[in-house]
């Protein structure tokens, strides 16, 4: 489901496709999207979570809800309970207000006992360090065009999901957003933009791939991506990488990021506050 003003873009057969016993073969994929039809079909949590058994684990804990496409538009995010979130995703009602998306969500920490239903480390390489976060919205909802400082294994266990991706250099240094976030790197325009500015060199240039329950997809760092969902769904992203690239990774961006977090650097000129609270920039 796009959006009015997005481009319909069908799946393209231009993505390989692996088993789940070469992810230990990460490293030889040539910095090139992977996808594993049904890897993690048969867990406990594609076959048994709904929004409503998750709903029951804690529906009072507040959360923080992103409306709109933070990536490409301004940052607007508002409260809400796991509770109502949840339950707004289950009924779909129309509503003035309808559903955000709850990004970046530390599902694991906060209910731990989730981990008995997943098989996380059959998905990542041997000496591989992870941390996983959860994507968890309406129909509609989109992640606006980015790329990612770690690789990533996006894995669905509830709905579907589309993916759009552009390999490295396919966003011009003019069309690159100053809108910080820690982790990522945005672009001001959406595939939409980029493809017609493209002309007819746009059919090599972008993949799609449609994912279902159970279905992985590994999305190497630096590989431009759009993500909308086509139902409501629970995506759970692992990014990993190597340790030595991990942490090295984790000290570059740390010094920035501790200034912004102070509120001397793009502090609401980011992902992760309100574009009201900008403060001179």
């Amino acid at each position: 489901m796009n959006s009015p003003g997005h481009l319909e873009l069908a799946p393209t057969n231009d993505i390989s496709e692996g088993t789940g016993q070469d992810i230990a073969n990460w490293g030889n994929f040539h910095r090139q999207p992977r996808l594993w039809r049904g890897a993690a079909s048969a867990w406990p949590a594609v076959r048994h979570w709904t929004f409503s058994s998750l709903r029951a684990l804690g529906p009072d804990l507040p959360v923080q809800v992103v409306q709109g496409n933070r990536e490409r538009e301004e940052t607007r995010l508002s409260t809400s309970t796991w509770g109502e979130h949840l339950a707004a995703l289950e009924s779909m009602a129309s509503s003035d207000r309808p559903p955000g998306n709850l990004k970046e969500f530390d599902l694991l920490k906060q209910f731990p006992s989730l981990l008995n239903d997943l098989r996380l480390l059959d998905l990542f390489p041997a000496g591989a360090v992870f941390a996983n976060q959860a994507w968890i919205g309406p129909a509609g909802a989109r992640t606006g065009l980015h790329f990612d400082l770690l690789d990533n294994i996006a894995l669905t266990l509830v709905g579907r999901k589309r993916f759009y991706l552009m390999p490295p250099g396919s966003v011009k240094a003019h069309q690159v957003s100053g809108k910080y976030d820690r982790w990522a790197r945005l672009c001001r325009i959406g595939v939409d933009q980029i493809l017609q500015e493209a002309g007819q060199a746009a059919d090599s240039l972008v993949r799609v791939v449609d994912l279902c329950p159970g279905d992985a997809l590994y999305v190497p760092h630096g590989w431009w991506h759009e993500v909308v969902n086509l139902e409501p769904s629970v995506l759970l992203s692992g990014f990993f990488g190597k340790r030595r690239h991990v942490w090295t990774a984790w000290l570059k961006t740390g010094a920035i990021h501790a200034a912004h977090r102070a509120g001397m650097w793009k502090h609401g000129h980011c992902t992760c506050h309100p574009d009201q609270q900008r403060l001179g920039n």
